[in-house]
């Protein structure tokens, strides 16, 4: 909430719902599965919720198409911060163990990747 600036925790756990939902419409289900295993209890729930296997996974274009359409998903509700896709990435990395941490970051599309943070 406070990485974002927002101001109510209701706005911050839908912007997490809205990344994590995204992230995983993009990937196949064996890195879907991986990044679950990798993700702190909360986190996970909310990632697995509603989940439903696709046959295909689209391909990914670009961060900007990816951010763009979290961004459609939050416009009724709130705006969300430009940084948003990071600071999603970054509460992620800070609340798991640096082994998960690299786990999640593996399981990431590609494109997505530069986004997770530098390991400190």
């Amino acid at each position: 909430k406070e990485l974002a600036m927002l101001e109510t925790h209701n706005q911050s756990q839908a912007m997490m719902r809205a990344v994590l939902h995204q992230i995983r419409r993009y990937m196949p289900m064996a890195d879907v599965l991986a990044f679950a295993d990798a993700l702190p209890p909360l986190p996970r729930g909310i990632f697995i919720e509603h989940w439903r296997p696709a046959e295909m996974t689209p391909p990914l274009e670009s961060v900007t198409t990816f951010t763009q359409e979290i961004f459609e998903q939050l416009a009724p509700h709130h705006v969300p911060p430009a940084s948003i896709v990071a600071d999603v990435f970054k509460v992620l990395a800070n609340g798991s163990s640096p082994e998960n941490a690299r786990r999640l970051h593996a399981a990431l599309p590609d494109a997505l990747k530069p986004l997770w943070p530098k390991a400190s």
